[in-house]
């Protein structure tokens, strides 16, 4: 299969000739299909590792199902236009790798093109995680997702869940840490039913994470009335996960190390060795390697802990699942509050998906258990989500002062909006310099003088 080589479905013969041109530009060999049976005609005689279609022009949905059917090795991304969100959020259910709203930027286009034909999923690993998804709640051991980063991630842990080997997961506050490491466990045919412990080693000063750890003997200190088991102890013929693990003190590392190397610690204020069968995973969402170059962390326990590394992506980087963590969240808060809500709308999962999430799943998770109780009509609207996330996407401001636009703001000029909100990105971009806004939206400025009085756009400086 020719990893450069692209199917472009689309009937739109100016869009067709405009989408070819700029692939063609960016290195990719390019074949069209102008319709879903010239499409299939295509994929009979040729393999494609991408397919870029639009569900206006052409029978995108139609063309993903056969896709699909047929198990073509190809990532289907699909183009639409806001009017069409919804199709392109089913899509994404239905399997699509993607999908990018119009107007959308050639290098958005790349970037998902890139991203699409960078995944890959191991042949020899991909039925067994695939059966696990379609088990009756569609999680892999409680991880939501079918993106082609978290496909990667299940094929990881397949094939390392019946090892020892210690796991050192990465990634940002939020993206799920906590969850993968029980995934992992679960997944361990010899420790799935026995113990899963969790610490965090930066939630508690540095003599009470001695004894969370290893346990204390009674007059240990003050306070220490009885004999008391640590995590390690308690966790043995299981796994424990260390949440920030960067947060440990040096002294407390020595202690780990040996616990990784030799299976052994004792406990505060006693003498006897325990021995202990456990699966360390390590999580941090720290650079390590700038810790260890500091002398903050040390090199022999990174070693140690990073014999395999996961990276966790963030909820920006994988918000083709970002669907299926809202049908989730949704029915799990439904029954907690033991109310009937269907869905979010489709203005609602437009503002999600263009949400950058900073504060990733677990920001997701309280934002729908917050419009769950806030909820009166069984579907999430755009007056359940909060203020931030309302106008994180709905309003853009100039640069210039305090003017402010507001998009979406009604149905009849839906379509409209994503123009409207495109032109004033590159205007602030190139602070309102009229000349450099047009070459860089590669229309004329007469269009674009145009396009400025139909949608009413004016900064601070054209009002003096």
């Amino acid at each position: 299969m020719d990893k450069k080589r692209i199917l472009l479905a689309n009937s739109d013969r100016l869009t067709q000739k405009s989408l070819y041109e700029m692939l063609c530009r960016n290195g990719y060999k390019v074949d069209i299909a102008g319709s879903v049976k010239e499409a299939l005609s295509s994929l009979e005689e040729n393999s494609y590792k991408v397919i870029l279609t639009d569900i206006n022009k052409i029978e995108g949905i139609e063309l993903l199902k056969k896709v699909k059917e047929k198990a073509y090795p190809s990532r289907v991304i699909i183009l639409t236009s806001y009017g069409n969100i919804e199709a392109a959020v089913d899509s994404i259910k239905m399997g699509a790798f993607d999908y990018l709203v119009r107007p959308v930027e050639d290098k958005k286009i790349i970037s998902a093109i890139e991203r699409a034909l960078s995944s890959q999923i191991p042949t020899e690993t991909k039925s067994t995680y695939v059966r696990n998804l379609q088990r009756k709640d569609k999680t892999y051991y409680g991880l939501v997702g079918n993106s082609h980063p978290m496909q990667d991630i299940y094929s990881i842990l397949e094939r390392i869940s019946n090892s020892k080997a210690t796991v050192l997961l990465r990634g940002e506050s939020g993206t799920g840490k906590r969850l993968i490491a029980y995934a992992l466990h679960k997944a361990d045919r010899q420790r799935k039913d026995k113990p899963f412990v969790e610490m965090s080693c930066g939630a508690l000063p540095r003599e009470i994470i001695e004894s969370e750890l290893f346990g204390h003997a009674k007059g240990a200190f003050t306070g220490a009335i009885n004999d008391r088991k640590g995590r390690f102890e308690i966790a043995d013929g299981g796994t424990i996960i260390l949440d920030d693990i960067d947060s440990l003190t040096l002294d407390l590392q020595v202690k780990l190390l040996r616990v990784l190397q030799h299976k052994e610690f004792e406990r505060v204020g006693e003498n006897k060795t325990i021995k202990v069968d456990v699966r360390i995973i390590a999580a941090t969402n720290q650079d390590l390697e700038k810790s260890v170059e500091a002398k903050k962390f040390r090199e022999d326990l990174y070693y140690r802990l990073n014999v395999i590394s996961i990276n966790i992506p963030p909820l920006r980087e994988r918000k083709e699942d970002l669907p299926l963590l809202v049908e989730h969240f949704i029915n799990m808060y439904s029954k907690e509050n033991h109310k009937e809500i269907k869905s979010a709308s489709q203005d609602t999962m437009f503002i999600l998906m263009n949400y950058n999430w900073p504060g990733n799943i677990r920001e997701l998770e309280n934002i729908i258990e917050r419009a769950v109780i806030l909820d009166t009509d069984g579907i999430i609207a755009m007056e359940d989500l909060p203020e931030v996330i309302r106008n994180g996407n709905t309003y853009l401001t100039s640069g210039l002062g305090s003017k402010v636009i507001e998009a979406f703001s009604n149905l009849k000029h839906a379509l409209q909006e994503p123009e409207k909100v495109h032109i004033l990105r590159v205007l602030k971009e190139v602070d309102w310099n009229k000349k450099k806004a047009a070459n860089k939206l590669g229309v004329n400025r007469t269009t674009l003088y145009n396009k400025l009085k139909k949608y009413n756009i004016t900064s601070e400086l054209d009002k003096k």
